[in-house]
């Protein structure tokens, strides 16, 4: 990353808990800014008076314990909860069957901070995801990473939240896996490989405790060699891509598969075709599931991306107008905010994807 975006950008993203009834924001602030932007009950407005009972503002526990608690009054439920019940009491709730989590993780230098946090605050999430959505619900989690160029070492700089290249430059870096596999593991939106698994599934009956360890273990050995050119909405783009189904087939389910996206990045995007390119590709995955309805995004990004409505910013809006997301540089908070209300995010979510059929 550089330094120059980061001084001016505002830490101003905060967990609000469910008080605020959107996926996203109590309130939009001056020039573009998210004021008050949480990992909150994205659809709630929607859904909360169908089906749930009341969640409170509970907190991500320790990343040690991996468990959650809270309390408070239902955000739009019928009465009280105690922040970790199920979102949805059966699975016939909705033609939620799945969820397919992909980690977009940037790879470049200066990452490794954010790989840590974001695995500490991991088993927080994985327990109050698991105690809030339906028993036996099948989960995938998988990571990519944000590199089309592995093992470049030219350096790239960004000023007012871009990329200071040249769009030929840029191009140079960008190698998609239909040009050739420049044979990186986790690059060019292939499934980042780790203990022999390019993916985690279980179920939330399951123990966590795997899942946990196999994620923390993969989310670091990403590593910082990846390329400074960062691509994440590419990365997500063609992970969904026939081809890379040698690599990453199986993972993405349609018909009744919630498709959530989190990146993790501390720079702008890269990626130099449109969005819609991208975002046609992850649409391509959920034609029987119902399309944008199944896909949900979120991150720990740069605030400028959002300030500027850089395309990064732009994929993520394509899915929810006001996508849930905070300031990836307040790692201090990553428990709070990869906790429970991504949880409850993830849950109501859930609960928009229709009946199979």
């Amino acid at each position: 990353m550089t330094g120059s975006d980061r001084a001016r950008a505002p830490s101003h993203v905060i967990f609000a808990g469910l008080a605020c009834a959107g996926l996203l924001a109590c309130s939009q602030g001056a020039g573009g800014t998210a004021a008050n932007t949480s990992f909150t009950s994205t659809t709630a407005t929607a859904t909360a008076t169908a089906t749930a009972t009341g969640t409170g503002t509970g907190t991500a526990g320790s990343s040690s314990s991996g468990t959650s608690a809270g309390s408070g009054s239902g955000s739009s439920g019928s009465g009280s909860g105690n922040g970790t019940g199920p979102l949805l009491d059966t699975p016939n709730d909705s033609g939620c069957t799945a969820v397919d989590l992909l980690f977009v993780i940037d790879n470049s230098e200066s990452m490794s901070t954010y790989q840590q946090a974001l695995t500490q605050a991991f088993p927080g999430f994985v327990q109050a995801m698991y105690d809030t959505l339906p028993s036996g619900l099948s989960v995938h989690v998988g990571i990519t990473t944000t590199d089309f160029d592995t093992g470049c070492t030219e350096p790239e700089a960004t000023s007012m939240c871009q990329s200071t290249a040249s769009a030929d430059t840029i191009l140079m870096h960008y190698v998609k896996p239909t040009d050739f596999n420049d044979g990186g593991n986790g690059s060019q939106g292939r499934l980042f490989e780790f203990d022999g698994m390019r993916f985690f599934a279980s179920t939330t009956d399951d123990d966590p405790g795997p899942l946990v360890t196999w994620f923390s273990g993969a989310a670091t050995s990403a590593g910082e060699n990846g390329c400074s050119f960062e691509m994440p909405v590419a990365a997500a783009g063609w992970a969904a891509d026939p081809a890379n189904a040698a690599t990453n087939d199986g993972f993405i389910r349609d018909a009744g598969a919630l498709l959530v996206v989190f990146y993790l990045t501390d720079e702008p995007d890269k990626s130099p075709e449109s969005k819609t390119a991208y975002a046609d590709k992850l649409r391509a995955t959920k034609v029987e599931c119902g399309g944008d309805t199944c896909i949900f995004m979120a991150g720990l990004i740069p605030p400028c991306v959002s300030d500027v409505n850089q395309k990064l910013w732009q994929v993520m809006k394509l899915f929810a107008d006001d996508p849930p997301w905070s300031d990836i540089a307040d790692t201090a908070n990553y428990g709070n905010l990869v906790g429970q209300a991504l949880a409850d995010a993830v849950a109501s979510a859930c609960m928009m994807v229709p009946p199979v059929g």
